[in-house]
């Protein structure tokens, strides 16, 4: 765990309440049990009981006598923030595929949880295609990355491509037309699995960013969940000022310009 001022069961309630509100864990099937989460978050076992206790008091997992610990529900979906210009998120991703090095880490096809199937508009339970990269720079990981698509799509979509190419410039060889996105940008703690792929402690502070990415029939092509180490990326917006009654209102601009922070920066 990385050097904080909270005691240390309430650094580890907060990774669990954010794994949860994820939808880390299915509502049926149990929770690791507490000697497994442990282990996987390098704490006792008294500390991992303390982290559940108020996890309990929120309401967010039930424990069942004799079958385990469930989480109590899925995560309610945030509502879309507006993202950037299509043209310019394509051109700032080829510039990032020339500079940077990605590994692909899994790939496969499985049934949609709910919450992926929310976020792309599809049945529960219908195929959808997962893939989970890592993106580095210079040799240094920065971005942890983790996409769905639909089955359809994910079908014509070749393993060596994820490996060498973002996933908008695969649609535009496929001949999809992407149309605009949805985004929305946070921090989040990083979990013990992604802290060791980025080489950052456990529970360090990252820049989350979701993207729901459509075509241009307004169908859902792809949900993106990004993590960025903050001292290797940055993310940009540009913005500008609309007189409305008297008040200005700031909008994005239309040419935003995310960029990537080098290394070190």
């Amino acid at each position: 765990m990385s050097e904080s001022p909270l005691p240390l069961y309430h650094k580890v309630y907060l990774l669990l309440k954010q794994r949860l509100q994820a939808g880390g864990f299915a509502e049926d099937t149990a929770m690791p049990g507490e000697n497994a989460l442990a282990a996987e978050y390098g704490v006792s076992r008294l500390t991992i009981r303390r982290s559940l206790d108020l996890l309990e008091s929120d309401g967010l997992i039930r424990r069942r006598q004799g079958r385990g610990t469930y989480a109590a529900g899925q995560a309610q979906l945030s509502a879309p923030q507006n993202g950037s210009d299509i043209d310019s998120l394509m051109a700032h991703l080829a510039r990032m595929g020339m500079h940077t090095q990605v590994r692909l880490l899994e790939l496969d096809t499985a049934p949609a949880p709910p919450l992926v199937a929310a976020r792309l508009e599809v049945a529960a339970g219908a195929p959808v295609q997962r893939a989970v990269r890592v993106r580095s720079h210079e040799g240094q990981p920065f971005s942890h990355l983790t996409t769905f698509v639909p089955g359809d799509i994910g079908r014509r979509i070749r393993r060596k491509d994820l490996g060498s190419k973002p996933l908008l410039a695969i649609f535009r060889d496929l001949g999809l037309r992407v149309a605009r996105a949805e985004q929305s940008i946070s921090a989040v703690l990083a979990e013990p699995g992604v802290a060791e792929l980025l080489d950052v402690p456990v529970g360090s502070a990252l820049l989350s960013l979701h993207r729901v990415v459509r075509d241009d029939s307004d169908r859902p092509v792809e949900w993106l969940h990004a993590l960025y180490r903050p001292d290797r990326y940055e993310y940009r917006m540009n913005m500008q000022a609309h007189d409305t009654s008297g008040q200005p209102t700031w909008l994005p601009a239309a040419c935003p310009a995310p960029a990537r922070k080098p290394a070190g920066g």
